[in-house]
């Protein structure tokens, strides 16, 4: 795999990079950007900021609040290079993602952005890393053995990534 000292600094460089956006910066990145209710001090001056700026940027995006969240979702027609970089995404998930269901862990999607990604174990606190654009993969949930000994409940990342016959046989259904 790769070296656990890189994977790491991946991790966190990722991870800065993420925090450190603001919600418009987020919605640029990810295409959305969903809050709790409780957490937006005033609803309506967020969405009318979001428009805001989404205007100045020459975007397209939708507002709403419902079911306690508020979100934002920008709208935009596929582009072929965001096409090409879901497809090495995928690839990427097709290849890591049984190497943690084969190491008893739990995988889900913590962070992604772009071409990287970070997942997590749901049973331990492994970690995995993985960047489609430069082919690393690496990282305990990627490498090492899951030390929780009930077997682990699928995940969706699981049932989406890992053919279904290498799915655990022993343990609960999805989670």
């Amino acid at each position: 795999m790769h070296d656990p000292v890189d994977i790491r600094r991946r991790v966190d460089r990722l991870v800065a990079r993420v925090d450190g956006r603001d919600d418009y910066g987020q919605l640029l990145a990810s295409g959305q950007v969903i809050h709790r209710l409780e957490d937006v001090e005033d609803i309506e001056a967020w969405r009318a900021e979001i428009s805001r700026d989404a205007r100045s940027g020459e975007i397209k995006v939708r507002t709403g609040f419902n079911d306690g969240i508020v979100w934002a979702l920008r709208v935009r027609r596929e582009r072929p290079e965001r096409q090409a970089e879901v497809r090495r995404l995928r690839e990427l998930l097709l290849r890591a993602v049984p190497l943690a269901v084969e190491l008893r862990h739990k995988p889900t999607l913590a962070v992604q952005d772009g071409d990287a990604l970070v997942c997590t174990c749901g049973r331990c606190s492994a970690l995995g890393y993985g960047d489609a654009a430069e082919n690393v993969v690496g990282g305990a949930l990627f490498e090492d053995d899951c030390p929780n000994e009930e077997p682990p409940a699928l995940t969706a990342l699981a049932m989406m990534h890992v053919p279904r016959s290498c799915w655990p046989s022993e343990g609960p259904g999805p989670a």
